[in-house]
């Protein structure tokens, strides 16, 4: 499948709402798209998110590792181009992603399909900003009037505030609501002990990254918390300590964590993720897939990757709700909390610039 044309452009978003992690605040979102072309007039699409305060790629190294990408295209380079080892990750993903709607929609498939998944639609956690116990309840009754039955909670600055939003949560909403917390590598091993303790009657389903990135020794010690309380106990992933392959490989081994959240724009693309997958399901692990502040047609990818994938227990994909004016929303379909891809080849989506 030779490419003869590749090309790439940047589309700045405004967040509809802005909401907070243990780390940053986020207004706005940068997002690039490319199209590939093949010799016989396929098409094919993808879409980069770089998250400089994740993986260090900034939008500068992303826009030029595309740039060098395009180009190597257009000269005749031949695949896998992008290995998702590199240090723009995003611009990796990218391009494995325009690859894979190219190799597809000439296959006359969904993406899914040629990975070897089946169709369906699966249930997506809806996040909450760190806010103010009364601005948590609010939106955790407003997700609940849409039809979300997963709420993710992000916190990791007060552990004594954060226990006490899960637990209104759990009061206001009931056992119909499946709750995540992820503390953002915003706690001290101390801390997370803390939160678990407060909220063991809260029924929470994942405590997601709660100690500082490359720390064994605390992540160690929070398993050894967990593993002390009595079941039903949250699934502890790692997330900012899982980038890529070698991450997942190393974390695997160690066996430190239950599972990994897996961000085609952290490990690189479908690709990568699919060889995370298969680690994972030796290790017995189980994953979640979730999404950067990303367009809907990476949004879809990670999808068709969910639909595929063997570990995927949960999906967090709803980074593109709050982009404006995004142009490949047509990739998905959000009913009820429940997010299903389109059945058209591909990815189902032709945006332009």
């Amino acid at each position: 499948m030779r490419v003869v044309k590749a090309e790439y452009w940047r589309t700045d978003f405004v967040l509809r709402e802005p909401y907070t992690i243990a780390y940053e605040t986020y207004d706005a979102a940068t997002n690039f798209f490319v199209r590939v072309r093949s010799a016989d007039g396929h098409e094919g699409f993808g879409c980069a998110a770089p998250a400089d305060d994740v993986t260090g790629e900034t939008i500068a190294d992303c826009g030029s590792s595309l740039a060098e990408f395009c180009a190597a295209l257009e000269a005749g380079a031949t695949e896998p181009l992008a290995t998702g080892r590199g240090a723009t990750p995003a611009a990796d993903a990218a391009i494995d992603m325009a690859l894979h709607d190219l190799r597809a929609r000439t296959l006359g498939v969904p993406v899914y399909a040629m990975l070897g998944g089946r169709p369906g639609a699966l249930p997506t956690s809806i996040t909450i900003g760190i806010s103010d116990l009364a601005e948590t309840r609010a939106q955790g009754k407003r997700h609940a009037e849409q039809g979300f039955r997963a709420l993710k909670v992000k916190g990791g600055r007060d552990a004594e505030l954060d226990a006490e939003r899960m637990l209104a949560l759990r009061a206001d909403l009931g056992d119909g609501m499946e709750l995540r917390f992820d503390a953002n590598a915003g706690y001290s091993p101390a801390q997370a002990e803390a939160f678990l303790e407060a909220t063991s009657s809260a029924d929470i389903a994942v405590f997601e990254q709660p100690t500082g990135r490359e720390a064994p020794a605390a992540t160690a010690q929070v398993k050894s918390v967990l593993t002390m309380l009595s079941a039903p106990r949250p699934a502890l992933l790692a997330d900012e300590d899982a980038i890529g392959v070698h991450d997942a490989r190393e974390l695997a081994a160690a066996g430190q964590v239950d599972g990994v959240v897996v961000k085609l724009m952290k490990c690189g693309g479908i690709a990568a993720a699919m060889e995370i997958d298969k680690i994972s399901a030796a290790a017995g692990m189980r994953n979640m897939v979730s999404c950067m502040d990303e367009g809907a047609l990476a949004i879809a990818a990670g999808l068709h990757y969910a639909l595929a994938a063997q570990c995927c227990s949960w999906i967090d994909l709803d980074g593109h709700l709050d982009l404006l004016d995004d142009p490949t929303g047509a990739a998905l379909r959000l009913r009820e909390g429940l997010l299903e891809p389109s059945p058209r080849p591909g990815f189902g989506v032709s945006p332009t610039p």
